[in-house]
């Protein structure tokens, strides 16, 4: 089984879970994408105890979330956790058909989470997160999340909703440190929520790397340079991550980076002396 983190009030994750970004491109599908693949992989990931999948309307224009459906038709639902997400360009109007459209597509009752992807200002915050808490209330989703939401963001979403937002999913790995220079990190430690990093191994950088702080380490603990990757993410305190990976060898290779911990000076010294560091996503900054 893959380990569990629980926060202060009993709300947990697995330190690792799969995610379907990119798997069938970015916001087009991507139409001589192995399908089949992409479908074995999810199927392996679930058959090596990869309980949580996360997906998003955005991906690969919706299709990401039929080619789901296909994946985990064959397992008990209420055996896996499933996540989705509406855009952050939907107004708060359109958000209980988008939810709607989602659980049809992957053709589920519910969301174990639903997130907002993104923090869009042009729109109430306010507005969005009662239209969440509707669908919550109506059952069509277990838990609202936000993606991509700084400190400053997330405090006020919070205070809009009455149900807690445990988890903030954003972009964070060693070489990209936004929820560091945010104090994003410091934040979700100290207030009982879960910071889950995408990207770790940022589109395979980190697994390639000739960085001789990762090659030090990861001669240290006998393991590969993504394995150190990942487990820095979840050897600290409210932070689990998830990957995407289309080939079972790197699946393998990924779910060895965890069962273990790296030790605390380590996890410090990979952040202070990793000299690659950037402290602005360049995929999807905090807002």
């Amino acid at each position: 089984m893959i380990n569990i983190k629980t926060l202060k009030n009993w709300f947990s994750l697995p330190e690792l879970w799969i995610w379907t970004w990119p798997m069938w491109w970015y916001r087009e599908r991507n139409t001589n994408n192995d399908d089949e693949r992409d479908i074995n992989a999810i199927r392996y990931a679930i058959d090596k105890w990869v309980t949580h999948i996360d997906t998003a309307e955005m991906y690969a224009g919706w299709y990401s979330e039929e080619l789901l459906w296909k994946a985990i038709s064959k397992y008990d639902r209420n055996k896996l956790i499933i996540n989705s997400k509406v855009m952050g360009s939907r107004s708060p109007k359109d958000i209980r058909k988008c939810c709607i459209d989602s659980l049809e597509r992957v053709r589920v009752n519910y969301f174990d989470v639903y997130y907002i992807h993104w923090r869009n200002k042009d729109f109430s915050l306010k507005e969005i997160i009662n239209e969440m808490e509707n669908l919550l209330e109506d059952w069509l989703i277990k838990n609202i999340w936000v993606c991509n939401f700084s400190t400053a963001s997330l405090i006020e979403a919070q205070s809009y909703c009455k149900y807690k937002i445990s988890v903030n999913q954003v972009h964070y790995n060693l070489i990209y440190r936004q929820p560091e220079s945010d104090w994003l990190l410091k934040y979700c430690q100290e207030n009982d929520i879960f910071l889950i990093a995408w990207r770790p191994l940022e589109l395979a950088k980190l697994a390639n790397t000739w960085s001789p702080k990762i090659l030090d380490i990861a001669k240290k603990y006998n393991k590969s340079n993504e394995q150190v990757a990942i487990n820095w993410l979840i050897s600290q305190d409210n932070v689990v991550t998830i990957f995407k990976s289309s080939d079972i060898n790197h699946i393998n290779k990924n779910l060895w980076a965890v069962w273990w911990y790296m030790k605390n000076e380590d996890i410090e010294d990979l952040r202070e002396n990793y000299i690659w560091k950037i402290f602005l996503s360049d995929a999807i900054p905090l807002k």
